[in-house]
């Protein structure tokens, strides 16, 4: 899904495609934040380019809607604010269209041409537009308007579209990928190492340190700012929620309906199919043909009812998650799974069984147990969750201005929080000692930072934090020190050990390496020294082993998968040292020839957007680029 989610936002980055139309599953309510509107000036400058704010608005609105209806079909509806904050809609939207008129421009200073001939031929060759295979005018239009896709706007930016798909072209026309590479990316990201290892471990080192004061007190005077006590802050404080608000805010029937009406796709259920599978995955040696005939076979047991779909399931199915639920994935809808499986499933009926039909992963027999139609959800089923979204949409824009009151009235008054709280009916609370180095909930760093640098008794506020809009007081106030030697003698001997044991272990690891290299073999040396060997076999970039913890370090396994069978070397994790030699290197031909051809496109789209990303970064450069500050 995640997959999905990645390759439709890079295609929208150019053009929001039709097949990126509204998919809610059932009860997905979308009360987040809506779209919000501007005046009608120009958004960004590019160049020569000017983009409205009419324009810029469109665009964010059809890349918010997408987003909100994607997340929410992953999260099952329960999309929250924080989830479209963490989108960052604005930035990608000025992104695009930067990006989008910067390519423009460099399609046509190369020459390049789109033709209303050009814009046809895209259209009738787009599958979203067929009946029986053909292009169908009947189709196009009317999922347009499905849409609420203007015919000629959607030329347009298919125009658009077409400009830089065609210097996409020009730029990448050279650009290839040889077998060599390809054979240094497998042999790089999949083959198989078996390793031998000797471990030292820090804490094994511990007791051949001889600790003295002098030593301690050297380890102390050079390490002082490590035992230095940060400055320390209290506070009271009272919190204003969003609930408090919510309580003053009313919401009207008319407002409910008006929204609903407005944002009916919102509440769009799609159709939700209900849907077990058997899967035939290859196994070893195992040809295509050979696999679809065994799917075939199992179809005819089932036709003839040899054998129902369960066992069937239990018997044969290589989908291990679903092996001992009778092959039951549950309802889904088109975007839950790739096309190839969705177009087999969706003209058959409840209760039928479908014909042997491939995918990537290898051949499905499906059984549709359940169909639920698309439909739109009913007003008064969503009524109160509308008017809920609405009160707290209303409260958010006054949430601030009542918290400031408060604050305010405090101020001015100076009155105590005490009496401020029981008056506005809110609690008072307050805060432990704390600091930069150790915040706690609800203060953040900046409102310690603020704090450290006030007086006793400074009023501060009103503050958005993770319980509301804080009011706060700071009522003492501790300052920073370093304590005495002999105030921190026992953390200090605890340190000075840890830190020279390590650089023994790193020493003694070193001078293994040393003679193993000169050897060119662990083992011989590890036999000699009377060390442990240990052993780690098959393992792979993607199969990371406790057992050997380098495998976790991103570092050392680059360096153990860029070397060959006899590689020496040592990586440091958590202060242990290990000593390791590649025993032997795997390069499954089989396998090889199963993804050569995946990973050459890997390597090639790779190539290309680094292209693309270094003409982008290039034309900024060059570029005079202005963006509304109301952005």
């Amino acid at each position: 899904m995640l997959d999905f989610l990645r390759k439709n936002i890079k295609k929208f980055a150019i053009l929001l495609w039709i097949a990126a139309a509204a998919f809610i599953i059932g009860g997905a309510y979308l009360f987040v934040r809506g779209p919000f509107t501007m005046g009608s000036n120009t958004a960004i400058e590019v160049g020569d380019i000017k983009i409205s704010i009419p324009e810029y608005e469109k665009t964010y609105n059809d890349i918010y809607k997408f987003y909100i209806q994607l997340i929410s079909q992953l999260k099952g509806g329960n999309i929250t604010e924080e989830d479209i904050k963490k989108l960052n809609i604005k930035q990608k939207t000025i992104d695009m269209l930067i990006e989008r008129a910067l390519l423009i421009e460099e399609a046509k200073r190369e020459g390049i041409k789109v033709t209303d001939e050009d814009v046809i031929k895209a259209i009738q060759s787009n599958p979203a537009f067929f009946v029986n295979g053909k292009f169908s005018k009947e189709k196009y239009l009317a999922l347009l308007k499905a849409n609420n896709i203007n015919p000629k706007e959607y030329e347009e930016s298919l125009k658009t579209s077409l400009y830089i798909t065609k210097l996409k072209e020009k730029l990448f026309k050279n650009v290839k990928i040889t077998d060599k590479e390809v054979k240094k990316f497998f042999d790089k990201n999949y083959s198989k190492v078996n390793i031998e290892f000797v471990v030292f471990n820090w804490k094994d080192f511990e007791k051949s340190i001889k600790v003295n004061d002098k030593e301690l007190k050297k380890y102390y005077l050079l390490h002082k700012e490590k035992y230095r006590v940060p400055t320390m802050v209290k506070f009271e404080y009272i919190a204003v929620p969003l609930s408090y608000v919510e309580k003053k805010v009313k919401v009207s029937d008319e407002e409910a309906k008006k929204f609903y009406e407005e944002h009916k796709s919102y509440f769009k259920v799609p159709l939700r199919i209900r849907v077990a599978h058997i899967l035939f995955a290859k196994k070893d040696n195992q040809t295509d043909e050979e696999l679809k005939q065994e799917a075939e076979r199992v179809y005819k047991l089932l036709k003839d009812k040899k054998i129902t779909f369960k066992e069937a399931v239990k018997e044969y199915s290589a989908d291990k998650l679903t092996k001992n639920v009778g092959g039951d994935l549950g309802y889904i809808t088109k975007n839950m799974v790739i096309d190839s499986f969705w177009n087999a499933i969706v003209k058959l009926k409840k209760g039928e069984i479908s014909k042997p039909f491939k995918t990537k992963f290898g051949y499905h027999i499906a059984l549709i147990e359940d169909i639920k139609e698309p439909f739109i959800r009913p007003f008064d089923k969503v009524k109160k969750d509308i008017i809920n979204y609405l009160k707290e949409t209303k409260a958010k824009k006054i949430w601030f201005v009542e918290a400031d009151k408060i604050f305010v009235k405090i101020r001015d008054s100076k009155e105590s929080l005490k009496k401020a709280a029981k008056e506005y009916g809110l609690k008072l609370k307050e805060s432990p000692f704390i600091s930069l180095k150790n915040p706690k909930q609800p203060f953040t760093e900046a409102m310690i930072q603020n704090a450290i640098l006030a007086q006793k008794g400074k009023l501060f506020g009103p503050d958005l934090s993770s319980e509301g809009y804080l009011i706060y007081k700071l009522v003492d106030k501790k300052p920073s020190y370093i304590p005495k030697f002999e105030q921190v003698k026992d953390k200090v001997k605890k340190d000075y050990i840890e830190e020279q044991a390590k650089k023994l272990a790193y020493e003694k690891a070193k001078e293994i390496l040393k003679l193993a290299k000169e050897e060119k073999s662990l083992e011989k040396v590890a036999k000699e020294k009377k060390l442990k060997i240990k052993t780690v076999k098959n393992m792979t970039k993607l199969t990371p082993t406790k057992k050997f913890a380098c495998s976790f370090n991103e570092k050392a396994i680059e360096d153990i998968f860029s070397h060959d069978k006899g590689y020496l070397n040592l990586c440091k994790t958590d202060g242990n040292v290990y000593v390791y030699q590649i025993t032997d290197k795997i390069f499954d031909k089989k396998e090889f020839e199963k993804l050569k051809d995946s990973i050459k496109q890997q390597l090639l789209a790779q190539k290309e957007d680094e292209i693309l990303s270094n003409l982008i970064e290039k034309l900024k450069r060059e570029t005079k680029i202005k963006i509304n500050p109301k952005l």
